[in-house]
């Protein structure tokens, strides 16, 4: 494995970069010259893990903004309910192959097998080494093509998504809690593309609000849902295939309004439809605000300092902070876009993951009968 620094190259090429030294050019431009010129371009990464008990959970992820010339990564360890995240920010730079900000490092070990995630000592008093092992289950890369939104057209993130297995440690104000391959698992992402609110609202209006539930992201012995899509084993005939039509019933807490359970009926191109159930296990939720994704509406980032992502705030800024996540007021204070992890069953098989949707909006939606939601009576 190539030590990242061997891709740093002086200001002096210009925009070229380490890089550009490779056969890898698919546009006679150099590699950190982007397709488009807008702000919002990004290219970021995407892991979540927890265990089977409810009582640890692991969301983090690295993000790139060529046109703003940014980088910055999060981690968010919920552990029974303390809800801890540490920050990073830093310029980019001309190394597309240094991933690491601050504290944070991520590691390709083996493409498409494993992972390295790396949170060094920092003053928010968490810190892991977690090494990701993707399973059975192929990725496929998705294009979801052009869109058009309040008369606008523009092409969204595509990319690919997996899931996994992972082994290492986590170390929470000094406690060491180690993670064993078949006890913690998860699901990650890789897009790139334009996404909404990357450098904050000022770059466009569009709220994170019109995504309202992305979706559930759990794996199942034979096939496994990552929002739109349905993936299948490696040596299934079957090829991944996105939604066609989606039904949920969802159930709220009746003081919070945050998502509670539900059942969905989902229908894929492919003609294969799944019915199952979630229920959320207690208050492992990733609260993504958090980690810059901004809140429900569009116009507010992270809770106490207002950080988005892509945004510049310096050389290298750390910043982070801990919630009492089983704190009903805390929790609507800082909900937003949010990952809550819920216990699955579908055709008698349990299993465990995700399902990400957006607080309140999810709830307002779901009363007024809006993208295939209702109340689960």
């Amino acid at each position: 494995m190539l030590d990242p620094r061997y891709f740093q190259t002086s200001d002096e090429y210009g925009t070229m970069s380490g890089l550009d030294e490779y056969l890898v050019h698919n546009n006679p431009l150099p590699i950190r010259a982007m397709w488009t010129s807008d702000p919002r371009a990004f290219e970021r990464m995407w892991f979540g893990m927890f265990d089977k008990t409810g009582d640890l959970m692991i969301i983090a992820g690295i993000g790139f903004y060529p046109n703003l010339n940014t980088a910055d990564a999060y981690a968010i360890v919920n552990h029974r309910g303390q809800h801890t995240t540490v920050r990073a920010q830093r310029m980019l730079g001309t190394n597309r192959m240094d991933m690491s900000v601050g504290p944070l490092k991520f590691q390709v070990v083996k493409p498409f097998e494993q992972w390295r995630l790396s949170l060094a000592e920092n003053d928010h008093g968490i810190s892991f080494e977690i090494d990701w092992f993707d399973g059975a289950k192929r990725p496929e890369f998705v294009d979801r093509g052009d869109v058009s939104i309040n008369l606008a057209t523009y092409r969204p993130s595509s990319g690919y998504e997996s899931f996994g297995q992972q082994a290492g440690w986590v170390k929470i104000n000094g406690e060491t809690h180690v993670l064993t391959r078949g006890d913690f698992q998860g699901s990650r992402d890789h897009h790139w593309g334009v996404r909404d609110n990357v450098g904050g609202p000022s770059f466009y209006p569009g709220p994170i609000s019109r995504h309202i539930h992305t979706g559930e992201f759990v794996e199942f012995d034979d096939f496994a849902l990552f929002a739109k899509s349905i993936f299948y084993n490696e040596g299934d005939s079957r090829r991944t295939s996105d939604v066609r039509t989606a039904h949920r019933k969802l159930r709220f807490d009746p003081v919070t309004r945050l998502l509670q359970g539900g059942e969905a009926d989902v229908t894929f191109a492919s003609g294969e439809r799944k019915q199952y159930t979630f229920e959320r296990v207690g208050n492992q939720i990733g609260f993504l605000r958090c980690g810059m994704y901004g809140g429900f509406g569009g116009n507010s980032g992270t809770p106490e300092e207002d950080i988005w992502h892509g945004r510049f705030y310096g050389e290298l800024t750390i910043t982070g902070e801990t919630y009492d996540a089983n704190d009903p007021e805390v929790q609507m204070r800082i909900a937003g876009f949010d990952d809550c992890v819920a216990r699955f069953e579908c055709d008698g098989e349990v299993a465990y993951g995700f399902t990400e949707t957006v607080h309140p909006g999810v709830y307002e939606a779901a009363v007024e009968g809006r993208n295939g939601l209702s109340l689960l009576e």
